[in-house]
């Protein structure tokens, strides 16, 4: 079901699936889905209040607010281009299509496909070259979400072979940032590279074959699905999901590969999304890979 609402005065949209799950989409900036609410519970996004002012709207700087964000990877400084403008929405049955205007500095235009199902939502980013020139960019989902005490985020590492290489790459420093390679909250497993948020500022990534991602907040469990593309050329040395830390929020990125994009052609990145408050079973990746197949075919 799809209707009319708002987010601490801004124009959005209500989307709930047949589970009870809800998202609220903010039209007047974005595009952007600022809260999920998994049957009906607290939000699990993190939200930024100072950042619905309308004067830090109107500011022409570029503002976090919070929730899941479309950016163009590589880092760079038109990724912080500002989306403070209102989108366009398009409601279709169990779909809803919100598309920003282009953007000045990079002639791109931005969209997120929400498509409902019973027990999940379908995420669609897409990117559209609205100029006359190639311009080179992936596509960047990052997910804002709220810190918790003890909460966890399990990312399955290694690859489907019996050649297996599990590789993590750190954010050494970048942008007055740095990352503690030997700071507590990054505690590899065997079977999980698991961050246990402590408040510090780093940043992680790797080649996610596996495809998921699960965030566990007391009882609440997020699961984050992007599909890895073999022999695909990524971003950041070959990362397709990453992870960032502050003391503020955490990001759970997903990251598609890199494209050439040509003038009038649109490029994609999907996801998945599902959250609960089912205990998921992390003995093993492939206890976890399991459940989350089963999650998805019920989905």
């Amino acid at each position: 079901m799809v209707e009319k609402s708002t987010f601490m005065d801004f124009d959005a949209l209500k989307v709930t699936n047949q589970k009870g799950d809800e998202l609220i989409v903010i039209t007047e900036v974005g595009p952007r889905i600022i809260s999920f609410r998994p049957e009906k519970g607290d939000n699990i996004f993190y939200v930024n209040e100072q950042d619905f002012s309308r004067k830090a709207k109107e500011s022409g700087t570029w503002r976090v607010y919070g929730g899941t964000r479309l950016w163009i990877s590589p880092e760079s400084d038109l990724t912080y281009s500002p989306d403070n403008s209102r989108s366009e929405t398009l409601i279709e049955d169990e779909r809803v299509l919100i598309r920003g205007p282009v953007d000045p500095n990079t002639k791109l235009s931005k969209t997120i496909d929400i498509r409902v199902l019973p027990c999940s939502f379908h995420i669609t980013f897409a990117v559209k070259n609205e100029g006359t020139h190639l311009f080179s960019a992936g596509l960047w989902a990052l997910t804002c979400v709220t810190p918790h005490d003890g909460s966890e985020i399990f990312l399955p590492w290694g690859e489907i072979s019996e050649w297996n290489v599990k590789d993590m790459k750190y954010w050494r420093s970048w942008l007055g940032s740095r990352t503690a390679v030997g700071s507590e909250q990054w505690c590899p497993t065997d079977e999980f590279f698991v961050v246990r948020p402590s408040g510090e500022t780093g940043k992680v990534g790797f080649a996610n074959r596996r495809g998921f991602a699960l965030y566990r907040a007391g009882d609440v469990s997020f699961i984050k699905c992007a599909d890895f593309i073999e022999s695909a050329f990524y971003p950041d040395g070959g990362c397709s999901f990453e992870v960032y830390t502050s003391k503020d929020f955490y990001e759970i990125e997903t990251l598609s590969p890199l494209f050439m994009m040509k003038p009038g052609l649109t490029y994609t990145h999907s996801e998945v999304w599902w959250a609960g408050f089912d205990a998921v079973d992390v003995s093993s990746i492939d206890s976890a890979h399991r459940w989350v197949e089963a999650v998805f075919r019920k989905a």
